[in-house]
């Protein structure tokens, strides 16, 4: 039977549609939408009107998509901006009009269980995932999760706490990155030791994506390596052009090209804070890790 999800996050909404096999995903359609909800959040902690229905009628483009694909049952969730907003309750009925949509804002630590089940196997894997407002780092094995955690720092959260436009402005996001992720690096360092390291989101794919000198398909993605001193040359690189120059580096989409600087701060900042001098990218996300969670095996 073919299932949907669609993920409203900080930065994106999207969509993920699939039967689910006994050798995972098949016939499947993804969409995304950029939305952008964590950077809207004004003064008060609100969404502005026009934010709300950009993200309504996204949410209803993405859910035709995967009617019109074939779905039989829609799951729609939210994440950290939403947690966040003080009036998501406005973004949950004004979907609710539009689609007959019941949005679930998940916690942080449901965000870490589906990014977890998104790409790990049976060996001791750690999952991280750099969102826009938070950054989930999930420990399991044998398909068991050990550790889950969300920490209230992403990329785009960063951004707002220090842009980046050198390079001394680029050392002090690191710092302030490693500050808030060192309590959760520091409960998992000797649990995590000798674990795969796996990283999913969008920073981590645009960080593969420079480091071949292109975008990479979903497929195409899985297993890339990035390293500790290549994310901190694309850091070096990045922080000193300016927006127009990051948009042409290749590799990274443009509606990366503000953020993709503090997400790597955050990659930067764990990687260093639990020894990794390396990570595997994964382009799959949360929305993979619902549907191949699902108890259904047709």
């Amino acid at each position: 039977m073919m299932h949907a999800a669609i993920a409203i996050g900080s930065n994106s909404t999207r969509m993920l549609c699939a039967e689910k096999t006994e050798n995972g995903l098949g016939n499947i359609l993804r969409g995304r939408e950029e939305t952008r909800l964590f950077s809207a959040l004004d003064e008060n902690g609100c969404l502005p009107t026009e934010k709300i229905r950009e993200t309504v009628q996204a949410v209803k483009a993405l859910h035709e998509a995967a009617l019109k694909h074939g779905a039989k049952s829609c799951v729609l969730f939210a994440t950290s901006a939403s947690r966040d907003a003080k009036n998501s309750r406005d973004l949950v009925e004004g979907i609710r009009g539009e689609t007959g949509l019941a949005m679930q804002i998940i916690s942080g630590e449901e965000e870490a269980r589906l990014a977890f089940f998104a790409c790990a196997g049976r060996e001791k894997t750690l999952v991280m995932d750099i969102g826009g407002g938070s950054t989930e780092l999930t420990l399991g094995m044998d398909g068991n999760i050990l550790s889950a955690a969300s920490a209230q720092m992403g990329a785009s959260r960063l951004m707002k706490m220090q842009e980046i436009w050198c390079e001394q402005d680029a050392q002090k996001a690191v710092q302030l990155a490693k500050a808030a992720m060192q309590p959760f690096t520091d409960a998992l360092k000797e649990r995590a030791a000798g674990a795969r390291f796996v990283g999913i989101g969008g920073t981590c794919t645009a960080a593969a994506g420079i480091a071949n000198g292109r975008m990479f398909s979903v497929d195409e993605m899985e297993g890339a390596q990035v390293t500790l001193s290549e994310a901190k040359r694309q850091l070096q690189m990045l922080a000193g052009m300016t927006l127009q120059e990051r948009e042409q580096v290749d590799g990274l989409p443009a509606t990366r090209a503000l953020h993709m600087p503090n997400g790597l701060c955050i990659l930067i900042a764990v990687m260093e804070l639990l020894g990794f001098d390396r990570l595997s990218v994964s382009g799959r996300n949360n929305l993979d890790g619902y549907l191949l969670s699902l108890e259904e095996t047709v």
